[in-house]
């Protein structure tokens, strides 16, 4: 397991005001740092082996109305990753390898600060018990 899965949850925390559980595991598929201001993008997985209660939380479950608000932002935040980034190929294989949509019964949190600058996109995928995080700082 990640030594660093603690310090993650404490950034989460500070920056966001999002209180996770700690992850059977977690992969970080994409870091990008590029300088020591920390701007970035981020893309990581969060794999869960019993459900989230999100019911305390600021996660909206999904209804059919939301489901294209957060697949557009997912999908904002790829295109201005992989245009950033000059469509690097490594880039653009990991997000075809992990191609997620939302769904009816997902859970969805959406944050931005700075005037849109920073934003976080979480993505409880429930019948996969998975959490996906799309983070951005510029």
């Amino acid at each position: 397991m990640n030594s660093l899965l603690p310090n993650e949850y404490e950034v989460l925390e500070s920056n966001w005001n999002i209180y996770l559980p700690k992850a059977d595991e977690k992969k970080n598929l994409l870091t990008t740092e590029a300088n020591f201001h920390g701007d970035g993008e981020w893309f990581a997985l969060f794999d869960y082996s019993k459900p989230i209660d999100f019911s305390n939380t600021s996660f909206i479950k999904l209804t059919s109305n939301e489901i294209s608000d957060a697949n557009n932002r997912i999908a904002q935040f790829k295109k201005r990753t992989i245009d950033i980034r000059q469509n690097s190929k490594e880039i653009v294989d990991i997000f075809n390898q992990y191609d997620v949509e939302a769904e009816v019964g997902d859970y969805y949190y959406y944050d931005e600060h700075n005037n849109g600058d920073d934003f976080i996109i979480l993505l409880y995928k429930a019948d996969l018990l998975q959490l996906y995080k799309y983070e951005w700082h510029q």
